[in-house]
Formats: structure tokens, sequence, C-alpha cells
């Protein structure tokens, strides 16, 4: 397996990364586990912040590595300042998101997909609270290509203006 390499120059933030753990294995003992609900600290509808899952626990002893992540927001109503996540990547072998808007005085859920190297996958809901703090905001843009694909912090750049692609128009991403 390809281990993570390290990326310059942009790391995600520690205060909102949270790891994903293993589950207790209480069926062994006859016993039924309680649903434990993740959930991301706070923000207000006009922030726009990097959101982060460490799989490192998950994953220990397993020689595997993140492959690719996917986030949605479940809980989008269809409305102009529903929360959205701007971009998902990896970055230090963690599944790192941007959001941005979101209703006030909701809970939001964001559902995170991973698949590792080795084909594990797993579909992590994560709740984040938005503070009723501030108005309502429209999410912001992120950089995109000209297709609207989305530019995470951590794609390969020839220059500001020149980001190399994929055969499939996806970002390379030092991951």
């Amino acid at each position: 397996m390809i281990a993570p390499l390290p990326s310059s120059g942009w790391h995600p933030a520690p205060g909102r990364t949270i790891p994903v753990v293993v589950p207790a294995s209480l069926r062994l003992r006859g016993l039924l586990g309680q649903a434990v609900t993740v959930s991301w600290s706070p923000k207000s509808s006009a922030d726009t912040l990097d959101f982060t899952l460490d799989t490192s626990e998950w994953l220990h002893g397993t020689g595997d590595y993140l492959a690719s992540v996917a986030a949605s927001v479940t809980t989008a109503a269809g409305q102009k300042t529903d929360m959205r996540v701007l971009w998902a990547t990896l970055v230090n072998g963690m599944a790192c998101l941007f959001l941005s808007g979101g209703i006030p005085g909701t809970v939001q859920t964001v559902l995170v997909s991973i698949t590792t190297q080795q084909g594990r996958s797993l579909s992590q809901p994560v709740a984040i609270a938005i503070l009723s703090t501030s108005p309502a905001t429209p999410p912001a843009t992120a950089p995109s290509l000209p297709d609207g694909t989305p530019v995470p912090p951590n794609a390969l750049a020839l220059s500001q203006s020149v980001i190399l692609t994929t055969e499939s128009g996806k970002p390379y991403l030092l991951a």
C-alpha cells in the first residue's frame, strides 16, 4: 500500500478533527451497542471551514490507507442557504471537507463516504450544529475547474491557473 504523502502548505485544523473509532465488540457479550452520534464543533452560517475525520485508529494495524473520500449534506432542504460541501479531499491520510453555509438553529448531517486502498469502505454520518448567532448566509464558492469540479488546496498545480488533472478530469492530489 502507498502511504499518504505529507501535504505541504495546508493542514487541517486540529480543533475540527475528530477520530473515527473502532466500535466496541459488545455483541460478543450478548449486548447491543448504543448508537453514538459523531459530531463536529458548531459553526455559524457565515463560516467557511475545514472539518476532518482521522481514520488512523480505524485502520491501525491493517497496513491500509485511504484512497478516496466523498461527502454530501443529507439534511439539505433545497434552500439557497443550505450547508454545502465545497470540496472533499485526502490530506495527510485524513478525510478533509470544506463546509460553508447552513440554516441557523439547525443540526445538519454530513455523510462522509471513504474507501481504502484495500477496499474497505465506511459511510459515516457526522452532525454539525449551525449556530443561531448570525443570519443565514449562502455558501461561499470554492475554486473550481471550468467544468465545475472543485479544486482542493492539495491539488497539484503548475501555476495559480493551471491544475494538473487525470484523464477523467479530476485534479491530481498530494494526498
